[in-house]
């Protein structure tokens, strides 16, 4: 390498100055030194590009993807002035990144590719300078696969990039290699242990390295991870942490983005005023910014707490709003999410005229091929609940008929889902629906398997509720059979299931359901080798049914104590141990609860 080129491989002293204040958060400062080195005379191309680049990094870091995007398209082309060249590379995938958090994605696989293509060229260039944009390149892509429902190859380019960050020392892409792996463990693997660990791993990362935005970054991450594993309280004691240092990063997209998150975990917990005030909080910055997608979002949001605060006037006002929205959006997508809102007030209306025109109104969303999966669940389980109030009124059996194919579509969007927590919500729903045609099997059955999730991936919050529930049903056993010699009303059984109270939380938390036990599951966990209870892998003890269910260790032993019959085919699991049935099961439990009382 001769002078000239060595010469133009050194950073200049302002531009390494502007890096670091971009690293403690003091966008202003760095922009001003930028600025100054701009207008300064003596500048080579390569400092040019060089500069561009790194007020690149700035925009992304303030989420302004649009700018970004911009900068790095005149950036790339000032670049090819200087042939061959590194600072092209960086140009194109700075451009990739933006538009893969813009989620637009028609052309960035093309532009990914080129950057890939370029750097295979460039082999002669320093070892640390080309593996930092080999880790690079792995990120990106690794989101831009993670974006499209591919988890496990957005993994093991995040385990790339980690692994060049590691062997160059590349501190600020190892924080966000580990990050993304917890992001997608958890959201999209439902790894919650591991999950939580890369987090834990990456923030401290993060605080060691002294980035105010990566620790912000982790902050998210964390609190993300938390909801997923139903720790709601953890998850808004981490959010709320990041969107302090958001404030202080004036980062308009992430604190609105932040606000609105808050505003549905406090919505969870029933604290509707503080989330209300959270969500008109996101609405203004999103006014400030002008994003109509972002606006009609919020008003859809602010429409279902003022219903749950029971103030419907209120819910009408921002109704009219977002229709103005909409109305200058002529967005297919929104379309649908205003007519789910208008349902949604009809709904709550005292008369039946109004509750039968949002109950047809639900299913003509339904009929949308191209529904959102959001809205479709939300229009499933207010038509559910819809349907349960029918049933209570007319005691008709029938109205449970219509409930099946909903709770089946339901069924299939949370199998593709893979939450183990919306999992385990959903069996818990399906166990008490089952008890109101007093299947008290089915019933058991599913709150075995809701445990046996829970348990194997680490929500332990949610395995005490699954474990209180299951001990409440035994406990009632018998006033179940009660009801059943009856025929009891359909009210009686919904009142004992607590079934409207379930629905009902559902519907806050929008959450989805799955499916039981079917032969084509059997077939497909068998070809996988995964568990058909705890939807889990088998990776070492199992137990195979002649049937060709597979049950992992756990599974197979909580089944023997269960019932002691494989679920796909009622075959005896242990032949030294009895079958157990349910009328010896309730005995148990009233023995059980005899003892407690002596």
């Amino acid at each position: 390498m001769n002078d000239q080129e060595t010469k133009k491989k050194i950073k200049p002293d302002e531009l390494v100055r502007a890096e670091h204040l971009i690293d403690e958060g003091k966008y202003d400062d760095a922009l001003q030194i930028m600025k100054y080195f701009e207008e300064k005379g003596e500048r080579t191309l390569h400092d040019i590009v060089s500069c561009h680049l790194l007020k690149c990094e700035l925009l992304l870091q303030q989420d302004l993807y649009e700018n970004t995007i911009q900068l790095a398209e005149q950036t790339y082309k000032e670049s090819l002035g200087l042939g061959k060249n590194l600072l092209t590379v960086d140009a194109l995938l700075l451009k990739a990144n933006a538009l893969v958090f813009s989620f637009t994605f028609d052309k960035t696989l093309d532009i990914i590719e080129h950057a890939e293509e370029l750097l295979n060229t460039l082999t002669e260039e320093l070892p640390i300078d080309y593996k930092q944009r080999e880790a690079y390149l792995a990120f990106v892509k690794g989101w831009f696969y993670g974006y499209q429902n591919n988890a496990d190859r957005a993994l093991e380019l995040f385990e790339h990039s980690l692994a060049l960050g590691k062997e160059i020392g590349f501190k600020n892409q190892i924080g966000y290699s580990i990050l993304s792996i917890a992001w997608m463990q958890s959201v999209f693997k439902g790894e919650m242990d591991q999950a939580l660990k890369n987090a834990k791993r990456g923030s401290a990362l993060a605080e060691e390295r002294n980035n105010k935005y990566i620790i912000a970054f982790s902050f998210n991450v964390l609190g993300a991870v938390y909801s997923m594993r139903g720790e709601i309280d953890h998850s808004i004691r981490f959010y709320e942490q990041s969107l302090v240092l958001f404030k202080e990063l004036n980062n308009k997209h992430r604190m609105a983005a932040v606000l609105s998150n808050l505003g549905g975990f406090y919505k969870m917990k029933g604290e509707l005023d503080r989330a209300l005030e959270c969500l008109e909080q996101a609405l203004a910055i999103r006014y400030e910014r002008g994003n109509l997608r972002d606006i009609a979002s919020a008003y859809d949001f602010l429409i279902q707490i003022s219903i749950e605060k029971g103030d419907l006037e209120r819910a009408k006002q921002f109704f009219q709003e977002l229709e103005k929205i909409i109305n200058q959006l002529k967005d297919k997508q929104f379309n649908l999410m205003y007519f789910f809102n208008k349902a949604l007030i009809l709904k709550e209306s005292h008369r039946s005229r109004n509750q039968f025109k949002a109950e047809e109104l639900f299913k003509q969303i339904l009929e949308d091929e191209d529904l959102d999966i959001e809205i479709k669940v939300r229009t499933l389980l207010n038509l559910c609940e819809l349907l349960l109030v029918e049933l209570r009124k007319t005691n008709d059996l029938e109205v449970l008929d219509e409930i099946e194919p909903l709770i089946d579509q339901l069924s299939d969007i949370a199998e593709k889902s893979q939450s183990y927590w919306i999992l385990c919500e959903n069996h818990l729903i399906q166990a008490k629906l089952s008890l109101l045609t007093f299947n008290m099997k089915k019933a058991k059955r599913f709150l075995t398997q809701a445990l046996q999730i829970a348990e194997r991936f680490g929500l332990n919050q949610l395995a005490v509720k699954i474990t209180n529930e299951n001990e409440e049903l035994l406990t009632k056993l018998e006033l179940w059979e009660k009801l059943k010699d009856q025929n009891a009303p359909m009210s009686d059984r919904m009142e004992l299931a607590r079934l409207d109270e379930k629905i009902l939380k559902m519907i806050q938390n929008t959450t989805e359901l799955t499916a039981q036990v079917t032969e084509e599951k059997v077939a497909i966990y068998k070809e996988k080798k995964i568990c058909l209870v705890c939807r889990g892998e088998v990776l070492r003890f199992s137990y195979i049914c002649k049937c060709g269910a597979i049950y992992c260790g756990n599974c197979a032993r909580a089944l023997t104590d269960l019932e002691n019959v494989c679920w796909a085919c009622e075959v005896q699991i242990d032949y030294s141990k009895p079958v157990k049935s349910y009328k010896e099961e309730s005995e148990i439990a009233k023995s059980k609860e005899k003892v407690r009382k002596i």
